[in-house]
């Protein structure tokens, strides 16, 4: 026979370990935690249904099942946070607040007991299907484990709507009935499973988030944070691929800050630093979208425009090179009055290939800086 306190004893210990591991584990930032707060929930919930009878009337009953309805609650903005979206204190808590208060106030007194548990399994529906469409609606392929979290979310929110139908007939704490061990015992290997499930594959989202970023650190310039020269070559193979299966045209601008030198030497390097960041940002504010910005070291600087043929590239370069002349008059409140130099070279179908294409653009960068400086040659 199985003694029902004691399980539930045991489930209440059980999730109070994870919300530790959790908070030992979590992901750093100012939202960290909502990754133990669902565990620390259900834990409380557990605790008031070991001994509900210690309670007046059907008190401990109703807080256990408003801290379990909480701790999906938190598991929504669990997934939500991890994702940087805020709290919604409103849907956090309104729902259950007032499920609790309807449960004191007339539940019990009318015996309304198919309506109370109705809507108490509505709640969990309502909980674990929002994280589900959350999770399965980002598009981060860095994140492998954001799709298994997801179907973990919607087959728990699917057992829920199931059972919807079903409240008048099943035993508490399933349905509406009165309480059966099997019931009990159901109730806790399912939630037991649920958060095994969603606590491994949480670590492991914060495992893989890690890793992404440290990833995407590798691959950036500190100073600019445009992409670095070691991205650069690891993705010139594919484009070159791409290009010769598609048969699209590719173009590049390579451009680089004229007599930089100079504004070191007689500004200082906080503000050649600045002049850096600037041409950065001049740079991604001229292109589009779906165009690259390159740092390939110093002063230099590469652009990569998928979909467009020479005469648009040498219209792109020209908007960019007067966009930074205009903005590089004062920088840091120094007037500096920077200028560029650009050179352009476009292709079509992977001919001539990268390295060649940006052989080009590279002489006719040189050719902009013998012929004057601050001009665009293609």
């Amino acid at each position: 026979m199985v003694d029902i306190p004691t399980l539930l004893g045991y489930s209440a210990v059980v999730l109070l370990l994870i919300a530790v591991l959790l908070g030992a584990v979590r992901p750093t930032g100012r939202r960290i935690a909502w990754f133990a707060a669902p565990f620390a929930a259900g834990a409380i919930g557990c605790a008031f249904l070991v001994h509900p009878s210690a309670f007046p009337g059907k008190a401990g009953l109703h807080l256990g099942a408003f801290f379990i309805s909480l701790a999906f609650a938190f598991g929504w903005q669990a997934v939500r946070a991890f994702f940087g979206h805020n709290a919604r204190w409103g849907w956090l808590l309104l729902p259950s607040l007032a499920w609790l208060a309807a449960a004191f106030v007339w539940f019990d007194r009318l015996g309304m007991e198919a309506l109370n548990a109705t809507l108490r399994i509505g709640l969990v529906a309502l909980y674990t299907g929002l994280p589900a469409y959350q999770l399965l609606r980002e598009q981060d392929p860095g994140l492998p484990s954001r799709r298994s979290l997801g179907m973990v979310f919607l087959v728990a929110s699917a057992l829920a709507v199931l059972a919807l139908p079903f409240t008048v007939w099943l035993p508490q704490p399933l349905g509406a009935a009165p309480a059966e061990t099997w019931a009990v015992v159901f109730f806790n290997a399912q939630i037991l499973i649920e958060v095994l499930l969603a606590s491994a594959l949480v670590v492991a989202m914060s495992k893989e988030r890690a890793a992404q970023q440290l990833y995407e650190a590798s691959i950036r310039d500190p100073l600019s944070n445009l992409y670095n020269r070691r991205f650069l070559e690891d993705r010139k193979a594919a484009w070159q691929r791409g290009d010769r299966s598609n048969g699209r045209s590719r173009a590049l601008i390579y451009f680089d800050i004229d007599h930089f030198k100079r504004i070191n030497d007689r500004l200082g390097h906080a503000i050649g630093d600045q002049v850096i960041v600037l041409a950065a940002r001049v740079a991604e504010d001229s292109l589009r979208k779906k165009d690259w910005v390159f740092r390939l070291g110093g002063e230099e600087f590469l652009c990569v425009l998928p979909d467009v043929d020479h005469a648009g590239a040498v219209e792109a370069a020209e908007r960019l090179r007067a966009a930074f002349e205009q903005a590089a008059r004062t920088v840091g409140d120094e007037p500096v009055n920077a200028t560029l130099s650009a050179g352009v070279a476009a292709g079509t179908s992977g001919n001539p290939d990268f390295d060649a294409l940006l052989a080009v653009a590279d002489d006719h960068l040189y050719a902009a800086k013998q012929s004057g400086r601050n001009r665009v040659v293609g």
